[in-house]
């Protein structure tokens, strides 16, 4: 799936997505256009990350425990 479609599935914004990414939460594939292409999985994990940062911890520790969480 591509960016927008995963915002509006997580009701995150495009912005916020390329954030996780440039944070390293996030490693979406690139087709030859360039164009980020997400897994469904990635749904998941993003609902995670968001959940983790409202509990107040940074991006720096989310990354570290973000393998370790499960659905």
């Amino acid at each position: 799936m591509l960016i927008g479609e995963l915002a509006e599935r997580t009701g995150t914004s495009d912005r916020l997505l390329r954030y996780y990414e440039r944070a390293r939460l996030l490693r979406p594939a690139r087709l030859p256009n360039g164009y980020r292409e997400y897994a469904d999985s990635d749904t998941a994990a993003v609902l995670r990350i968001r959940a983790l940062l409202a509990a107040g911890l940074p991006t720096r520790v989310i990354r570290q425990v973000l393998p370790c969480t499960t659905d």
